[in-house]
């Protein structure tokens, strides 16, 4: 530890106070310093139709009957669309914490964002089009849910809440699967659909989210 030669005990006082309100402001937030902030792993709860439709009914039945169950199908389906939700978030908020220059840490930060997602994922039937050498099954897909996101201190007391439901966003993506009479691969884009959909999803969460997540907000919830 150094030791300093100061001149007086009236600047050595005035240094104390300067240092303790720097390390203050570090860590709750003040006129120069953004508080640090913890993202806990967001909790999602994902209903997803069976990923089966008139162009892969026959493959996905013989799957099964190999032992690959349709129930298994469905929780591999839930398990990639989770994957792509936590992807999307983390890519979106970093992003938006990053423009406001909002330091983002793992554990112990001034403030901490907990997040929970309830979705259902429905897939409706609009039309079936028989075509010269293949049918065409048409439809959309749409979002269902509720989300809730929570900033705490660091003794875990909640500053704000706030939720979304996500059913007033209205979300929903068309989808289109082409079967072929000659036996040839089914062209499905309810993946694709889903994704899109849910992707859409996550930057309207991410913009309910940006006035509590704006720099200036930090700091005055941090210093509460």
């Amino acid at each position: 530890m150094r030791t300093f030669k100061l001149h007086g005990l009236m600047f050595a006082g005035l240094l104390g106070i300067s240092l303790s309100t720097q390390v203050s402001a570090q860590m709750w937030g003040g006129d120069e310093h953004i508080p640090s902030l913890v993202i806990a792993p967001t909790k999602i709860d994902i209903d997803v139709p069976m990923p089966i439709s008139s162009g892969n009914l026959e493959l996905m039945l013989a799957q099964a009957s190999r032992g690959g169950g349709l129930a298994e199908l469905k929780q591999q389906a839930v398990r990639n669309y989770t994957q792509h939700l936590h992807a999307e978030l983390a890519r979106e908020l970093q992003q938006y914490l990053e423009d406001e220059e909002v330091p983002l840490v793992v554990s112990d930060g001034a403030l901490s964002l907990h997040q929970s997602l309830t979705l259902k994922v429905i897939k409706h039937l609009s039309a079936m089009k028989p075509k010269n050498d293949y049918d065409l099954e048409q439809g959309n897909v749409r979002l269902t849910g509720e989300f809730r996101y929570t900033l705490t201190n660091q003794q875990g007391t909640a500053l704000r809440e706030q939720g979304v439901n996500i059913d007033e966003l209205k979300i929903q993506q068309k989808y289109r699967v082409r079967s072929y009479h000659d036996g040839r691969a089914a062209d499905d884009n309810t993946e694709e659909a889903i994704r899109k959909a849910l992707s859409e999803l996550v930057e309207e969460l991410v913009e309910a989210m940006e006035d509590t997540l704006e720099a200036d907000e930090l700091q005055d919830m941090a210093a509460l």
